[in-house]
């Protein structure tokens, strides 16, 4: 811990991927936050979205969920937070960029998760396979932010169908979108399609994030 990381964020370490230019692992007030091409992705900030979308929708501790998918690892925040919830349940977090999970493991404590099952590939060619398989899981997150943009396969009615197929006949999906610019309208059109795709469809806004649970 550096005590001057309380009056200026330190960068611990700083890299690049394929799929982002800019990565950087901070200490701020003690504690390592993840700054992902501009854009926070990791800490209290990304715990306070979770947490309000989880009390908004009633998601609380329960027995019956026993299988979690994360779409979008980051710095696993919200495995964290679901680990806490779901002692018991599996966990098993996807992302496209292998230096994600590699920091994720290294500066989060992921690999200390040991319910968790990290898997590095895009998340439709993931859940494809899943779908043909016969696959399901009891809860579903959609987190699969690139720095400070959601990838455009987040909207499409095909992907969202395979999210359905992939859930557990009780089971729930939550998405994690953003109301900002560009995406306010998009937001509108995620919304509309989610509502053809699932039977029960809720949404709450916290700051820049518009949530979705889909039962």
């Amino acid at each position: 811990m550096r005590w001057v990381s309380y009056i200026v964020p330190q960068v611990i370490a700083r890299f690049t991927s394929p799929f982002n230019w800019d990565i950087r692992v901070l200490e701020e007030k003690g504690k390592y936050k993840l700054l992902v091409n501009g854009s926070r992705q990791s800490g209290e900030y990304i715990l306070k979205l979770w947490q309000h979308a989880f009390c908004a929708f009633g998601i609380i501790p329960s027995p019956d969920i026993r299988r979690v998918l994360v779409l979008g690892v980051a710095g696993g925040t919200v495995i964290h937070l679901l680990h806490a919830m779901y002692p018991d349940a599996t966990i098993e977090g996807v992302d496209i960029d292998e230096t994600m999970i590699g920091i994720g493991k290294k500066y989060f404590g992921l690999d200390r998760v040991k319910v968790l099952t990290l898997v590095v590939e895009d998340a439709k060619t993931f859940l494809e396979k899943a779908v043909r398989k016969h696959n399901h899981w009891d809860m579903i997150l959609v987190d699969t932010h690139v720095g400070p943009d959601v990838p455009e396969f987040v909207t499409d009615e095909r992907f969202l169908t395979l999210v359905r197929h992939a859930l557990a006949p009780r089971g729930v999906a939550i998405v994690n979108y953003l109301r900002e610019l560009q995406y306010l309208a998009l937001s509108g059109d995620l919304r509309k399609k989610l509502k053809k795709t699932f039977r029960d469809v809720g949404e709450t806004d916290i700051y820049f994030n518009r949530f979705f649970c889909c039962r």
